[in-house]
Order: C-alpha cells, then sequence, then structure tokens
C-alpha cells in the first residue's frame, strides 16, 4: 500500500499541471518558458548537487549500473530494430528510439524521495550521473545519424555530423550539470554554504516545476492516437524495460532497495526534453508526444505496480 499512497502526491501535482493549462491558470504560451526554466536551470542545478554529494563508489554500485545499463542498451537496441518490421522512416525510428530510451527524472526523483529515502535517492543520483549523458549523447548521435528524408538534401559528411554531435552535447544542459556534478565530487573541492545553499533553493523548485511541466504537456487530444509503433513506445518504456531489468538484477543479487530504484528508473515514463530535441534535430516530434502521453497517463497504473512488486521481492 505504501508504493500506491506515495505515488499520489506525484499524480495529484501531475493532474494540477494540467488542469493549470487547460483552465489558464497559467496560459499555454507561457508554459515552453517554464519547460526551459527547469530544462536548463533547475534541473541542472539538482543534478549538479545530488551527483556532488553522492558516494560515487562503483565497486558498491557497479552490478546496479550494469543492470540499469544492460537494459536500457537492450530496450534501445529493439526500438531501432524495430525500423523495418514497423515499416518507420528515420524521423519515427529516431523519436522511437528516444521514447523507449528517455525516461522522466524528475518524476523518478520526486518518488523516490517521498517513497524509498535518502539512500535510494543516492544511488539514483549516481546511475544519472553516468546514463543521462550516455542518453543523450546517444539521442544525439541517433538524430544526427537519422536525418529527415529529403531526395534534394545531400547526407552531412562525416566531419558534419561529428561537429553537430560536439556541438550538441557540448549546450546540453543537463550533460552539463552532470559533468559539473562528477569534476566537484572527483576533485574533493568542498562548496561554500553561501554557494550551494542556492543550489539546493533551484534544485527543490525543480520537482514542482518538472511534475507541473509533465501535467502541462498532457494533451487530451493525443489519447485517441493509435498505431503499432506508438504502442511499441509505450511498451517498450513502462514494461520491457523494467522486466529487462528485473530479469538482470535479480541473479545480480541487488538489494531490495536497488531492486525498487532501478525498477522506478526503468519503468518511469519519457521526458518532454525528448520532444524538444526532435523538434530542434528533425525527428518526429509529434509522434514523440503521442507516445510520451500514453507514456505518462499509463503509469499512473504501472509504476505502483512495479513498486509493489519489488517491496514483495524484498520481502
Amino acid at each position: 500500500m505504501q508504493p500506491l499512497l506515495s505515488i499520489l502526491p506525484v499524480i495529484a501535482l501531475v493532474a494540477f499541471g494540467h488542469l493549470a493549462r487547460r483552465w489558464r491558470l497559467i496560459a499555454p504560451e507561457n508554459w515552453p518558458g517554464i519547460e526551459q526554466l527547469g530544462f536548463r536551470i533547475l534541473f541542472p542545478a539538482i543534478l549538479l548537487t545530488s551527483i556532488y554529494r553522492s558516494e560515487l563508489s562503483i565497486g558498491a554500485l557497479g552490478r546496479y549500473l550494469a543492470a540499469l545499463a544492460l537494459a536500457f542498451a537492450a530496450t534501445g537496441a529493439l526500438a531501432l530494430a524495430m525500423r523495418r518490421p514497423l515499416r518507420l522512416g528515420n524521423a519515427r525510428t529516431s523519436s522511437l528510439f528516444q521514447a523507449a530510451m528517455r525516461f522522466n527524472s524528475l518524476l523518478i526523483l520526486a518518488v523516490a524521495a517521498q517513497a524509498l529515502g535518502p539512500r535510494a535517492l543516492s544511488d539514483l543520483a549516481v546511475a544519472f550521473a553516468f546514463l543521462i549523458p550516455a542518453f543523450n549523447i546517444s539521442a544525439i548521435i541517433a538524430l544526427t545519424l537519422l536525418p529527415p528524408e529529403d531526395a534534394n538534401a545531400l547526407p552531412p559528411s562525416r566531419r558534419q555530423a561529428l561537429r553537430r554531435i560536439s556541438a550538441e552535447i557540448l549546450r546540453n544542459p543537463l550533460v552539463l550539470g552532470c559533468v559539473a556534478g562528477l569534476a566537484l565530487n572527483l576533485s574533493g573541492m568542498e562548496l561554500a554554504p553561501w554557494l550551494l545553499a542556492p543550489l539546493d533553493w533551484l534544485g527543490q523548485g525543480a520537482l514542482a516545476i518538472g511534475l507541473l511541466s509533465v501535467g502541462a504537456g498532457i494533451q487530451i487530444r493525443r489519447l485517441w492516437q493509435s498505431d503499432p509503433a506508438m504502442w511499441a513506445g509505450v511498451v517498450m518504456r513502462l514494461l520491457l524495460c523494467p522486466a529487462l531489468f528485473l530479469a538482470i538484477a535479480i541473479p545480480f543479487g541487488l538489494s531490495g532497495g536497488q531492486l525498487a530504484s532501478g525498477l522506478l528508473a526503468t519503468a518511469a515514463p519519457g521526458a518532454s526534453v525528448g520532444y524538444i530535441l526532435a523538434r530542434q534535430m528533425g525527428g518526429d516530434a509529434e509522434f514523440y508526444a503521442d507516445i510520451f502521453t500514453w507514456q505518462t497517463v499509463l503509469s499512473a497504473l504501472s509504476l505502483p505496480l512495479w513498486l509493489l512488486l519489488a517491496a514483495w521481492l524484498a520481502g
């Protein structure tokens, strides 16, 4: 029952974000700015401070990180392999890849803080330090190597592709936040309280802003969209990836807390940042939005069930 109760505040805040946009408490044209605030400032701040305070011991978390990485890698590979069976073009393939791989980090952190405690937050912060840069770099590479089909356009040269990939990586705020947190942690530098306090305040605001933005991004009209490729993205994110993680994690002998936080990470819905990246780099942003909307709505049912399973397995 505790996993069910712990996710209710998260669902309530997501629902409030949707109603705030629908009832125009905040005008629809203002939400992109709010989303950018979270993406460029608030979320990098919480990643930086969480990673800065974490115990980056690969020895202690090696099997946990390996289980997560293997589950996500297998899910992403399957998404790319679905191109031919589902007869997808480049833009749809890159968006399906993003939808299968990405998770909503803010939602994960909010649920973990509510349900799983500080140890889970620490483990997830270490995992995010490696996974978020890897996911963003993978998405940028996929979008670069799978440009929209244009019979009149010349494919980019290898140098042009590498230059674009490097530029996108170097200006991605999520990657930069993770790198800054890792650099501070590994350097042993101690941040002064007057500098750490405002970063913590920004991080506290990230959870609420992120969940409100998730709700604002839900468009009811998208719930009438349906095709096999869209449902493939929903199933891979909410069912396949956590099932793969569980199949790997149990033989690895992970603790109950790591099972719960790992299932939370692998079963969480996608992130709206994938829509922004698809729109900026030529992916099928509308297709991604359809998958993302269904993932977000159905995760209100699937996430509590995965957390209940984790609690049962932990005994």
